[in-house]
């Protein structure tokens, strides 16, 4: 037992001996420093990432992206582009700019992980600027691109998040 102890308080004194001479408690400040660096770095770089998603502040802009992202993997058919162009042009009133628009809308829905991310970004957005019933409408308007090729269960998943995003999980 005496020897147990000797052993113990003789580790103990060296490694307090590490501490005190060899800067032990810099090198363990240092690397706590260097963690937090490094999860501010990851966190710059989502939100570097996700910039363009929270820079719209018009709803139109956004449900563009919401249809663009609807789409399987997030890559258009050429019917789904034409179809998103003509509802640009119908419902939002895009006449003149609506290429210019689509191609922002492609660009920024390209910074999007996911339909999801997107959704939960501009959901504020919907709420604040939009009623019930153009929220409504905002949905159908995704749903029906997501028709064009068939909803598949990932799509139609995508959709209930929206639903719920937006407050129209009743609906």
């Amino acid at each position: 037992m005496p020897v147990v102890v000797f052993i113990i308080g003789t580790l103990a004194l060296w490694v307090a001996y590490y501490f005190v001479r060899f800067g032990g408690l810099d090198h363990l400040r240092e690397r706590s420093q260097q963690r937090k660096d490094a999860a501010r770095r990851v966190r710059a770089r989502e939100s570097e990432r996700t910039a363009p998603l929270r820079a719209i502040d018009d709803p139109r802009d956004a449900a563009t992206v919401l249809m663009l992202l609807i789409t399987r993997g997030g890559d258009p058919t050429p019917g789904q582009l034409s179809a998103i162009e003509e509802t640009m042009r119908r419902v939002f009133g895009f006449d003149h700019d609506a290429r210019d628009r689509l191609t922002h809308a492609r660009f920024i829905a390209s910074c999007a992980q996911n339909f999801e991310e997107a959704a939960g970004l501009f959901a504020d957005l919907f709420r604040k600027q939009l009623n019930a019933e153009e929220r409504r409408e905002l949905v159908g308007m995704v749903e029906d691109i997501a028709r064009i090729d068939g909803p598949s269960a990932i799509q139609t998943d995508n959709l209930a998040v929206l639903k719920r995003k937006v407050s129209l999980a009743s609906a």
